[in-house]
């Protein structure tokens, strides 16, 4: 499972490969029915990619959970 996940990194760089694709972000955005200038930020980073958007790409955002680094000296008090 953990080498299907992706960075937000990787998923910026996967929208930016579709927009170019489909012939930059105007194109892109009247392929999907979307603003221009949505498309726009999401393609610099300025919005976060909505679940349409990301559907359009073929991802879905996932929730991920790790335990936290235990705390490193100092006291504990019990119960």
């Amino acid at each position: 499972m953990a080498e299907d996940l992706m960075t937000l990194e990787q998923v910026f760089s996967e929208l930016n490969t579709q927009v170019a694709k489909a012939g930059g972000n105007n194109a892109f955005a009247r392929l999907h029915g979307w603003n221009k200038s949505t498309v726009s930020n999401w393609a610099n980073c300025n919005r976060e990619v909505s679940d349409a958007c990301l559907d359009a790409l073929g991802l879905e955002r996932v929730a991920m959970f790790r335990r936290k680094s235990p705390a490193t000296g100092g006291y504990v008090q019990n119960g």
